[in-house]
């Protein structure tokens, strides 16, 4: 498999009213969550981070206070994870006929077996409700992927920036995929609920925000 590919997530802090806040945001299909995202081809992660920060908030003037560590690999055996966007096919071979939706760069997905250069996957997405269970099943896609398209390594990194932009207490913008993301800010004790598997990554650096 290919060298790992590196996600970044991102803790944006700002003191309002003398209470230490988070800001979160709401996304339409998948609960309430924090900025994070793929580094792009040729991006360093620094860049990564203030880049997600913008498509999914909407800040410009952040400023990064530290480096919180990394998830070394956050795949289980059974997963991996697309590094290159990719068509999934119904057989091992490139002239098999293809689905229509194809898997998007950064998705991670399961493994189920490896057969020359293709690997079987599966991947399902559900809608959750507000309490972070799934609703329904949006796509659910079983075939096959070019291994060259496949990383058996997933590495995230954890950053705090802060702001001294002035916003409202929540606001809403639309995201490049068309959704209506809702930012918001949240005390940041008691410790803010969030969707899995983010729900570990603030756990990871939580006692380092407060500080």
């Amino acid at each position: 498999m290919k060298k790992p590919f590196e996600k970044v997530s991102v803790f944006i802090t700002q003191e309002r009213n003398g209470v230490k806040m988070l800001l979160v945001f709401k996304h339409p299909t998948a609960g309430i969550q924090i900025p994070a995202g793929s580094v792009e081809i040729g991006e360093d992660i620094e860049t990564t981070a203030i880049r997600e920060t913008y498509e999914e908030t909407g800040l410009q003037h952040v400023k990064i206070e530290k480096y919180l560590g990394c998830f070394e690999n956050e795949l289980e055996q059974h997963q991996r994870i697309i590094t290159r966007t990719t068509k999934v096919y119904i057989k091992p071979e490139l002239t098999a006929v293809p689905y229509k939706d194809k898997l998007t760069r950064g998705l991670t997905v399961d493994y189920h077996a490896t057969q020359e250069d293709f690997t079987h996957i599966s991947y399902i997405e559900y809608v959750f409700d507000k309490y972070f269970k799934p609703t329904h099943i949006d796509h659910n896609i079983t075939g096959w992927v070019p291994n060259e398209n496949l990383s058996d390594q997933k590495k995230r990194h954890f950053f705090h920036l802060s702001t001294q932009e002035e916003t409202e207490d929540e606001w809403e913008l639309k995201s490049d995929l068309g959704h209506i993301f809702k930012p918001y800010w949240t005390p940041l004790s008691p410790k803010p609920k969030i969707i899995p598997p983010q729900d570990k990554w603030l756990d990871f650096v939580y006692e380092e925000l407060r500080t």
